[in-house]
């Protein structure tokens, strides 16, 4: 018993057809630029310089 493929490529010789399966042709994806970030803009981020607040006495919230 023959495999598909070889069905296919029997037949395309048979029919006299152009054989292109689509797996074959990958298109490449652009590469991108890697963002460049300084150390400031990384802790700003992430919320470094961000002032703190906790609850204090009465349930209020009052900065740390």
């Amino acid at each position: 018993m023959r495999t598909m493929q070889d069905q296919m490529q029997k037949w395309i010789k048979a029919n006299n057809m152009a054989y292109r399966p689509e797996w074959n042709r990958k298109e490449r994806k652009q590469k991108r630029d890697k963002e460049r970030l300084t150390e400031r803009e990384i802790k700003e981020l992430m919320g470094v310089c961000r002032p703190v607040y906790r609850r204090g006495k009465g349930g209020a919230f009052r900065q740390r």
